[in-house]
Parts: C-alpha cells; sequence; structure tokens
C-alpha cells in the first residue's frame, strides 16, 4: 500500500513566518496520522505571469513557459493532501497565488489535481482586513478540484509569533490531522466554520441586478435573501448547489464551448489583426 502524501505550500517571502510554522505545525499533525509530509516554499520558485497564449488550451499540453510553475502542479498532483499556508496583507493573500491561478488552465483541463484533500491556513495582522482572502485561496483549489475540508483564519500580528499562542499552534495541528483522516476515510465534506456558499464556505456575496438574487462570486452558486426576526439568511435550491462553477462537467463545459472556439476566429483573423494593430505599435515608445 502506497503511504499517504501531504504537501505544505507557503506563500509567504518570510522564512519562518507565521505562514510556514502554522503549516509545518500542520504538517507534524499530519505526521502522526501516519502520512509521509513536504513542504515547498512558493516564493522561492519562478512563477512567471500567465501570457495568455492559450497553448494549454488549444494543444492539450502543461503550460509552454519555461519556469516553475509546472514543477508546483505536479508535486501537487502527486499528493494525497495538499495544506496551504499564506498570510493575508491588504484584504488578500499573497500575489503568488494569484500567479498559480492564472497559471492554472493547464492542471484544470488534465484533471490531474482533481479529488486531492485540502486544506488553507492564513495568519493575518489586522482584524477587518481579511475580506478576499480566502476567495483567492478557494478559487486557485477549488478550480483545480481539490476538496477543501477546513480553512483557518488565525489572528498572529507580530512577526514569527504564532508559538506563543498554543490555541494557533492546536487549531494548524489538528487542520493536518483532519486532512489525513479525511484521506484514510474517503470523506472530503467540509469540517470547519461554516460559512454562507454550500462549496466554499464563504461569507462574501453579490447582489445581481434583479435586486432579488444573490451569488457567491467564485463558485457562482445563486439564491435569495431572507429575512426573518431581524435574521438574513439566504435560500440555496438543491439545483442551485449541483450546478456549481467548479464542478468538472462546468469546467469542462467551459473550455470546451466558451473558449476553445476561439481558436478558429483567431486563425482566421490572423491577417486582419496584423494590419490593424499596426497603428499601436510604437505608440508612446512601446
Amino acid at each position: 500500500m502506497q503511504p499517504m502524501k501531504v504537501l505544505g505550500l507557503v506563500g509567504s517571502v518570510r522564512r519562518l513566518g507565521n505562514s510556514e510554522i502554522l503549516t509545518k505545525e500542520a504538517l507534524m499533525g499530519a505526521e502522526e496520522e501516519g502520512a509521509e509530509v513536504e513542504i515547498l516554499r512558493l516564493t522561492d520558485y519562478e512563477v512567471k505571469p500567465c501570457r495568455g497564449c492559450a497553448a494549454c488550451l488549444f494543444q492539450g499540453r502543461d503550460c509552454v513557459i519555461e519556469d516553475d510553475a509546472n514543477f508546483i502542479f505536479a508535486k501537487m498532483a502527486a499528493s494525497d493532501g495538499i495544506i496551504v499556508g499564506v498570510p493575508c496583507y491588504i484584504l488578500e493573500a499573497t500575489a503568488i497565488i494569484k500567479q498559480l491561478i492564472d497559471r492554472g488552465f493547464a492542471p484544470m483541463q488534465q484533471n490531474t489535481i482533481r479529488g486531492k484533500v485540502g486544506g488553507v491556513i492564513v495568519p493575518y495582522a489586522t482584524r477587518g482586513w481579511t475580506q478576499n482572502v480566502f476567495q483567492q485561496t478557494n478559487t486557485w483549489l477549488l478550480s483545480l478540484g481539490v476538496d477543501i475540508i477546513d480553512q483557518l483564519l488565525i489572528h498572529v500580528q507580530g512577526l514569527s509569533e504564532a508559538p506563543l499562542f498554543s490555541q494557533a499552534i492546536e487549531r494548524a495541528r489538528t487542520l493536518g490531522k483532519k486532512v489525513v483522516q479525511a484521506i484514510k476515510r474517503g470523506d472530503h465534506s467540509y469540517q470547519g466554520e461554516e460559512g454562507i456558499c454550500p462549496i466554499c464556505h464563504d461569507r462574501n456575496l453579490r447582489i445581481l441586478k434583479d435586486m432579488k438574487t444573490v451569488e457567491c462570486p467564485v463558485c457562482a452558486v445563486r439564491g435569495t435573501l431572507q429575512v426573518e426576526g431581524g435574521t438574513i439568511t439566504v435560500v440555496f435550491t438543491d439545483e442551485a448547489i449541483r450546478r456549481h462553477r467548479w464542478t468538472e462537467e462546468n469546467l469542462r463545459r467551459h473550455f470546451t464551448y466558451h473558449l476553445k472556439p476561439s481558436k478558429a476566429f483567431f486563425i482566421k483573423t490572423k491577417g486582419e489583426r496584423k494590419k490593424k494593430t499596426q497603428k499601436y505599435k510604437g505608440y508612446l515608445g512601446m
């Protein structure tokens, strides 16, 4: 029987900062449950911006950019569980997470990471400045098909101060144990603090133009608001939940019917595009 493998991914440039400490604590918990563990500090690797060439989309291949993104995705694919530790700065996760979201088209199509178990740990400094951080970690992991079973928001303001707070350390270690237990049982249901969205469990909502419908901006699950006794609730139908953005079927539809048909138009208009873009060549020295 192959040993379970859990991969820690740290999205902070700071060595032995709170993100790395809490991720390592989670990996210690995973190790206690019998997993083999490994850690990557994402900012040690070169991840260039996506250049929108669509080679991965139209050729069904790995990204053609020569950097470390394919290596990172391959490491994720070779793991059974993935624990992401990333700090929240100005409302959001660090830039390396956005870079990897943009570079994720190939593994999204190939389904090489789908079905893995995931957990997220976000240390932050200032209360009230974390509203968008899980939108980014959820977008990254859910787009790749990772089943997130827990996500922690941990208030640790000072540099590398996480070990001073036993509750923070225990929460991280427990998350690591939960990831391995979920792998063992095959039960990937969410075990963290409940939010509003039934898929990503975040609390951010968009109000649509009809002023009646709300939508999770990450998962595209639509529901209706209800107010009873001054308490706001959101009602999602079973059908809406089944049709969320990140299902394998919806992602396949997105690539097959929305993106791939643009190849024919791209080829057809090559000459015309080249001619018309000359107007902008060299304008303002660029």
